[in-house]
């Protein structure tokens, strides 16, 4: 080779890409989902969370499995495929729930909350609140309950996500509450799997998750069996003035057994009726409606039914489920006092309005709270 050859070699040699020297490894790469570019650095840790990968510059990522498309690493991990075999479920089932296909997403959410369930992390985020947004879809309050109760313990414990910030809110921030799952149930199998599952529910230490999954299993104690020995109102002094929990209170209270219980129950719950978002609301006239239709007198039970026609007329969108239960009950209540065109006409559109509702196929699913006697 001439000199002009050498010298050529010599100036592309020093054009070219530089390329690690023996024995260096090369950098890791992780690709994002959606429009987000890959990151490149080195992989500084792999779990159940997902993967943290600390740039050239020292700046640490972190990508919880869904976002993870693939991953290039030399690092050694045993279960690394199985990890992104999760990834690429757990991607699959969160964008089938964005864009509204929750009957192919829900089997394979269940799988993965079983994984993920008592975990703090987003990608255990992400997994409980898209089994909820599934099971609220299916009207499957009962199998709601868990995944709702997780969803508020992990967003109280300062977790987020940018998945599904483009649907609605499907956990009410202040309260921790979910606005569709009220404390009102019909007997079921899944509310008997209910009751076993928030006896045996770990809120990781929050105390004012506890306090809301015990009160949701007064209720659901008090649907199956009738009445409970438990008082929705012994909770520790600490989160009695949270405001999930004093709604969940009040709401409970207005179903006491005892006359004089119920009756400053729906006192207190009537004044605090201007000051209630409007999801609250529809609860509060639930429970006002149903706990004055158990007192005796004609002037209290119309106006328990006054106050349940406010399901129907105001919140059949936002709360279908209620308010197909609030229907239900003027059925009821209008049959037991002989008012049998009443009792058809809320029939009727109970039937035209919410077609699917479980209310059609329960065996006798709320007479019992009617034939109470009242105290």
């Amino acid at each position: 080779m001439g000199r002009a050859g050498c010298l050529l070699l010599m100036v592309l040699l020093l054009l070219s890409p530089a390329r690690p020297a023996a024995g260096q490894d090369e950098p890791d790469r992780v690709e994002r989902r959606g429009a987000e570019p890959p990151l490149v650095g080195r992989v500084t840790l792999i779990d159940d969370a997902g993967v943290v990968i600390r740039s050239a510059q020292g700046a640490e990522h972190f990508i919880p499995w869904d976002r993870v498309r693939r991953l290039d690493t030399d690092r050694v991990e045993a279960d690394l495929e199985d990890r992104l075999q999760t990834a690429e479920t757990l991607w699959r089932a969160r964008s089938r729930v964005e864009r509204r296909d929750t009957t192919l997403a829900e089997p394979l959410l269940e799988r993965l909350f079983e994984r993920v369930r008592g975990r703090t992390h987003e990608t255990a985020l992400v997994v409980a609140e898209g089994l909820l947004r599934c099971r609220l879809e299916r009207g499957a309050n009962a199998a709601a309950v868990i995944p709702a109760l997780e969803v508020g313990r992990l967003r109280r414990a300062g977790v987020s996500t940018a998945s599904y910030r483009m649907l609605p809110a499907v956990v009410d921030e202040a309260t921790a509450l979910c606005p569709q799952l009220a404390p009102a149930w019909i007997r079921s199998r899944a509310l008997e799997r209910l009751q076993r599952d928030l006896e045996e529910y770990d809120a990781r230490n929050d105390a004012a998750i506890a306090a809301i999954a015990r009160l949701y299993l007064h209720a659901v104690r008090r649907q199956l069996d009738g009445e409970t020995t438990e008082a929705p109102a012994a909770l520790d002094e600490s989160v009695a003035g949270h405001p999930g929990v004093q709604l969940l209170v009040s709401c409970l209270a207005c179903g006491s057994d005892e006359g004089e219980q119920r009756r400053a129950a729906r006192g207190q719950l009537r004044a605090d009726l201007p000051n209630l978002p409007a999801w609250a609301e529809g609860w509060a006239r639930y429970s006002l409606g149903t706990s004055l239709l158990r007192e005796t007198g004609v002037a209290p039970r119309q106006r328990g039914l006054l106050d349940l026609v406010h399901l129907p007329a105001r919140f059949g969108r936002s709360q279908p489920y209620l308010a197909g239960l609030a229907l239900a009950f003027c059925a009821e209540a209008s049959e037991a006092w002989g008012e049998t065109a009443a009792a058809e006409t809320f029939r009727d559109v109970l039937a035209r309005r919410f077609p699917n509702h479980p209310v059609h196929t329960a065996p006798d699913p709320i007479r019992s709270s009617l034939t109470k006697d009242a105290q």
